[in-house]
């Protein structure tokens, strides 16, 4: 690091990601997550300019500019677009490493300059659990064109089973026809005859390598996470929501028989999934993924035992991915990668599938009510006694509700829809906020401003879906609150009252039923809009 003595009291901050790989890329996880200048020295900067300069060509020179940095001052900008080459990321095929040159000018005078190391993983590297674990369902490509054979065998084989060839996910809600399509699935790949081809059994550790679905069709080979992968990718194209579950040295696989996820994409309980595996539950079925190797006899049946029998060493547990959650949260399967010529290029599989065109009836137009202007509106005293019942103040809490401990807030979801969700008479059960937008290394503001669009409201109406309402605080600070509004509600003294009829000539009228006494005896009365 080269430093002068005269600025040798300031202080830079740098946090960046240290190693890169495409499937990082491909979700928008930042490489920059932090830059900070401080200027500790007794002299203004003017003119401040950073660069940040890739040794290869794997990103772009980046370059900040500000006026001034007054003594004492700190230059932090909020987001750092940070951009990296995909083409040169992609076209890796082993890791490689590289430096990022950071230098810093003020005054026309060079402050300071460091270089820093970073790793570069090739296209099919995983960086295991070291750096967002669930970023492994990115290596869940249900859209490739590879699995459609595959697909159309799992549908032949269920039709002779049920006289139904439909792979119709959830949409009979019966949890044996969903594992009836799970077991086609099994046997059509165990027909593919895959030889297991064994790696270093080092899933926890950065780079794994992986083969994708494609490969592995290719090849016939394929270790204990692969054939995993391959099941996963095969299920979330049959619209199954799969489960990818990791133990030290070795992972399987399975997926819901309900149409549901977990609150979170990353879990370690063990027993959130024995619960949803036990007899008479039956929301959830987990496999042995290397029983649909070559040589392999165990029938579907035997599969899940095998997987039931990793759960009788619970120390050896790491943890599971719910990869239909982790869409959610904005990761996406990686495009596939094909060799023209020299050069590698990506096929987003996923923006090439034909969509039908819409030819269905429009809505009608909306009447709206025309207002009629009046130079006079006479109340009676009744009906002006009964407007005054209305604090239009900022008192009033339905109109100007204050933050704090005794009040939650829910993430918005839009109204319309909410309405749906509670017309149905059913329990929601109420969440913190998602631990996976918590996670430093990723930035919902990145993802937002390259997509337009915002991910926690795709997330929050996906979880209405589920009965799940999200809330902004943290989970000791949501116990807290829901403690104290039930111990509210209990000290609170409700009470029937009659019907009333409101003299009020208006639409918007209703009357209250329930009311909190406290020991005081209200009358009823309506409530007027």
């Amino acid at each position: 690091m080269i430093m002068p003595e005269e600025s040798i009291a300031n202080e830079v901050v740098f946090d960046y990601l240290p190693t890169v790989s495409y499937a990082l890329y491909q979700n928008h996880v930042p490489v920059i997550r932090t830059l900070s200048i401080r200027n500790t020295t007794d002299k203004e900067w003017a003119n401040l300019t950073i660069k940040i300069e890739p040794s290869d060509d794997f990103a772009e020179a980046l370059e900040l500019h500000t006026e001034q940095l007054l003594p004492g001052g700190t230059f932090q900008p909020e987001i750092i677009r940070f951009k990296l080459n995909p083409v040169f990321i992609y076209s890796l095929t082993e890791k490689m490493t590289a430096s990022l040159k950071l230098s810093i000018r003020a005054d026309g005078k060079e402050v300071c300059t460091e270089d820093y190391d970073i790793d570069l993983l090739a296209y099919d590297q995983w960086l295991g659990k070291s750096i967002l674990p669930e970023m492994l369902s990115a290596f869940v490509m249900p859209n490739l064109p590879e699995l459609v054979p595959i697909l159309k065998s799992a549908a032949s084989i269920l039709g002779k089973w049920t006289d139904n060839s439909a792979l119709n996910d959830y949409q009979s809600q019966n949890p044996d026809r969903v594992k009836k399509q799970m077991a086609a699935l099994y046997a059509a790949i165990k027909e593919k005859n895959i030889t297991y081809c064994s790696v270093p059994a080092s899933f926890g550790g950065a780079g794994q390598r992986v083969r994708l679905a494609d490969t592995v069709l290719a090849t016939g080979m394929g270790n204990c996470l692969e054939m995993s992968l391959l099941y996963a990718s095969c299920l979330e194209a049959m619209g199954l929501h799969p489960i990818i579950v990791l133990i030290k040295g070795h992972a399987f696989v399975g997926a819901w028989l309900v149409d549901d996820t977990f609150p979170d994409a990353v879990n370690d309980d063990p027993s959130l999934l024995s619960k949803r595996m036990a007899s008479g539950i039956n929301e959830m079925l987990l496999i042995e993924a290397t029983a649909m190797n070559e040589g392999q006899t165990p029938t579907f049946d035997d599969a899940i035992q095998l997987a039931v029998n990793h759960f009788a060493d619970l120390l050896a547990f790491d943890y599971f991915i719910d990869v239909h959650r982790s869409r959610f949260s904005g990761i996406r399967p990686m495009p596939l990668r094909k060799k023209v010529g020299e050069e590698w290029q990506m096929i987003d599989h996923e923006n090439n599938v034909d969509q039908k065109p819409d030819i269905s009836d429009p809505s009608a137009l909306e009447q709206s009510v025309k207002l009629n202007h009046v130079k006079e509106i006479r109340f009676g005293k009744q009906q002006l006694w009964e407007r005054k019942l209305l604090d239009l103040s900022l008192r009033n809490n339905l109109l100007n509700l204050r933050i704090s401990k005794t009040s939650l807030q829910f993430i918005p979801i839009p109204p319309n829809e909410l309405e749906d969700a509670m017309a149905g008479d059913d329990e929601f059960q109420i969440l913190a906020r998602p631990r996976d937008w918590e996670n430093p290394l990723r930035s919902a503001g990145v993802y937002q401003s390259l997509n337009s669009q915002d991910p926690m409201l795709q997330l929050v109406r996906e979880e209405l879906k589920q009965k799940r309402l999200r809330v902004y605080v943290s989970e000791e600070d949501l116990y807290a609150g829901l403690t104290g509004l039930y111990r509210n509600a209990r000290q609170a003294t409700w009470r029937k009252t009659e019907p009333i009829l409101c003299t009020w000539q208006s639409d918007y009228c209703a009357g209250m039923r329930l009311l909190p006494v406290n020991g005081q005896d209200l009358h009823p009365f309506c409530s007027c809009l």
